[in-house]
């Protein structure tokens, strides 16, 4: 979870008002504080490659008749190196307090607008709006390609060669680990970045202060709860059931297409096969992997014993949470679920979250569901 007082987690569960605002930052400093900011919506999907992106809306006037507008791409503002940070007011009674939803990158500016007036033959702004679009600090490492084949500087510390790579601070929030073979990037930064956290059982991601941290794939201890029904701010959580991403086999292969081990489920609902050896209801499906950093049958037997149960079970069932705007909820939270009729629980789940969208005084959240 994002970081918030405990009287904040408190004033969260119940009535409170909200609104969000932004500070703006070029070359390193700050040049507008508590900008107001409208129609703020933001996406947040833990398997994307930019996994925070949003838009919103700057409406600003100014007292001296100033315009804020970009006009050339070293202005504030332009999606020319201009960063955001986004943050949202939670107030109740005498209780106020600020939560920095994340640090971004003002990736697009699809419209600006600046309303002019006359007062004595000068002229003066009386307001601009501005609509903007804004992406994690991942989406600089992306567009930041490879000039060349490369290999990493070092195979001492994977922490130490995603720091390099991303020329970012780091939160190390889990253990180190070498880099267990060389490996020749070829084109996209991010993937190499991507590719690394593998080593370590994680997702690597941005955290709101704008440093590369790590997202273990195990699933840590339950952050908060959700209630719904005769109190708490769930509003809806309909199940669902896809398919699509649930595997009985994985099958591991290197970096050349040669299959360096593989494994199936061999029984219940999802095993590839009935004990006669003919098909089972669901058939088989396989999870093909490849990493430059699995090379041999030790590791990618190793690989398979890890992550066979989590594709064949963690992944079989989402539910869409819909709930009261909460800033503190993160990509990779483990809430438990809890919808509660005439003082009784009538549901209870834990699942962990995969995407959440950000809209007016509500959120949709994707969660996968622990069986």
């Amino acid at each position: 979870m994002r970081s918030g007082s405990a009287e904040l987690r408190d004033v969260l569960k119940g009535s409170f008002d909200c609104w969000w605002q932004a500070d703006v930052f070029l070359d390193g400093e700050r040049v507008y504080q508590n900008l107001p900011v409208l129609s703020v919506s933001t996406n947040e999907n833990a398997t994307s490659g930019i996994q925070y992106t949003g838009s919103l809306t700057v409406a600003y006037q100014a007292d001296d008749g100033r315009s804020i507008s970009p006009v050339q791409m070293q202005d504030a503002l332009s999606p020319f190196g201009s960063q955001i940070a986004l943050y949202l007011c939670v107030s109740s009674g005498p209780f106020l307090e600020r939560v920095l939803l994340g640090n971004y990158l003002i990736s697009s500016l699809p419209q600006a607008n600046t309303t002019w007036g006359i007062v004595n033959g000068v002229q003066y702004a009386k307001g601009d709006l501005l609509q903007v679009q804004f992406s994690d600090l991942f989406w600089r490492t992306q567009k930041n390609q490879f000039d060349q084949p490369s290999a990493p500087a070092s195979l001492a510390s994977v922490w130490g060669e995603i720091q390099r790579l991303t020329l970012l601070p780091v939160t190390k929030n889990i253990a180190d680990s070498a880099i267990p073979s060389s490996v020749a990037y070829q084109t996209n930064r991010l993937d190499a970045v991507y590719s690394l956290a593998t080593v370590l059982d994680a997702t690597a991601y941005i955290t709101p202060d704008g440093t590369v941290s790590m997202r273990p794939n195990l699933w840590p201890v339950a952050a908060d709860d959700i209630t719904g029904g005769d109190l708490g701010t769930l509003i809806s959580a309909p199940r669902s059931m896809d398919p699509s991403i649930v595997y009985n086999a994985i099958v591991v292969r290197d970096v050349a297409g040669n299959v360096l081990a593989s494994q199936s489920v061999t029984d219940g609902p999802l095993r590839a096969a009935n004990s006669d050896g003919s098909l089972s209801p669901y058939g088989r499906v396989p999870y093909y992997y490849s990493s430059p950093f699995v090379t041999t049958t030790a590791q990618a037997s190793a690989y398979i014993a890890k992550n066979l149960p989590r594709v064949s079970t963690l992944r079989g069932q989402q539910r869409t949470i819909t709930e009261s705007i909460n800033p503190l909820r993160d990509l990779g939270d483990v809430v438990n679920v809890t919808r509660i009729a005439s003082g009784v629980s009538v549901e209870a789940f834990q699942g962990r979250v995969q995407s959440i969208q950000r809209s007016g005084k509500t959120q949709t959240l994707t969660v996968q569901v622990s069986q």
